[in-house]
């Protein structure tokens, strides 16, 4: 029993490991989502703050971590509600630190609206051969399957706990043996069409450079997942071995994108609005005057919503109607 509640602690040591790396992963003159001088995060306050984030972080994930191995072992549940808390502990201890540094440490710069005469903006290239070997991996996958049809069981898992044991199984059918096929390549497909949007309908900024760069990239990882599930039941591999290789391409591109962002020479053609008014706790963006839908985050990687344009509810909206829809549709019905 200590060994499966171990087994569900992880995601917990994951997500703590996260969030002590968090602070750091912004641009420069950004230190928890306020804008500051570009040499304070490595002042002796910034260095104080940082510690008294990480301290507070730590006693946080400590906590979770013991009432996961110790109070609730095994319990999915439990374990879901601990990750939970953890969560919002640390995103509590975020928010005071960006108090902190934009009452006593932040700068008010001079806001100037920039624009791009060219009739073309520069975009980010979208590179065909190495988007396709995915997509060419998944239908492979398919051909490969329909093969060896005979040979698959019954019934195979396509879903594993925690603990490493089965806990969703699948039939012999198209839906069972192909499904998880089609999942992959629809992920993909909104990866990419999310990579595009951004390329297209964002400032030129290091951060669509990386967030562009970086879901190509996750294209990879992310089909190895698709594939290794329906081939399974064909080839005994490990099946801790996908899981952790997608985490390890997850660490690499936030690390990659930690280096591009904070690298003296990063700058961006057209910068985002700088001011802190903007950012309501320092996580969510709402500017009336700005006609952008996304923007780039100031805390992690990737991009977050204009919260006062309405085309970002309308979309939030499709995308959460989407998720009901597919959790009601990968159920089975009794």
């Amino acid at each position: 029993m200590k060994a499966q509640a171990v087994m569900f602690a992880f995601p917990l040591v994951f997500v703590a490991a996260f969030f002590q790396f968090m602070p750091l992963l912004t641009r420069r003159g950004i230190f928890f989502s306020a804008t500051v001088d570009p040499a304070f995060p490595q002042s002796g306050d910034g260095r104080r703050l940082l510690r008294s984030f990480r301290w507070q972080v730590a006693l946080w994930s400590l906590l979770a971590i013991a009432l996961t191995v110790w109070l609730a072992p095994g319990n999915r549940a439990a374990s879901a509600a601990t990750l939970y808390g953890l969560t919002l502990a640390a995103g509590f201890s975020y928010w005071l630190k960006f108090r902190e540094v934009h009452a006593h440490f932040g700068v008010k710069p001079t806001e100037i609206r920039q624009a791009i005469l060219s009739p073309e903006p520069a975009t980010e290239s979208f590179n065909l051969w190495l988007m396709l070997p995915p997509f060419l991996a998944l239908a492979m996958t398919a051909l490969f399957l329909h093969a060896h049809w005979d040979q698959l069981p019954q019934q195979f898992p396509i879903h594993w706990g925690a603990d490493g044991q089965p806990n969703r199984w699948a039939n012999r059918d198209w839906q069972g043996v192909y499904g998880t096929l089609l999942w992959g390549a629809g992920l993909n497909v909104f990866l990419l069409g999310f990579a595009w949007f951004v390329s297209r309908q964002s400032r030129n900024t290091t951060m669509r450079y990386v967030t562009v760069r970086g879901s190509q990239f996750l294209l990879y990882p992310m089909t190895l997942l698709f594939v290794a599930i329906p081939l399974s039941p064909l080839f005994s591999v490990p099946i801790w071995l996908v899981p952790a290789i997608m985490m390890l391409s997850i660490a690499g591109v936030m690390y990659w994108s930690y280096r591009k962002l904070t690298v003296s020479t990063a700058t961006d053609e057209v910068p985002d609005p700088q001011s802190d008014s903007h950012w309501k706790a320092g996580i969510f963006y709402y500017n009336p005057n700005d006609p952008s839908i996304f923007v780039a985050k100031r805390v992690g990687i990737g991009y977050t919503m204009n919260f006062a344009n309405l085309w970002s509810w309308i979309a939030l909206g499709f995308t959460a109607l989407a998720i009901v829809a597919s959790l009601y549709f990968s159920h089975p019905k009794p």
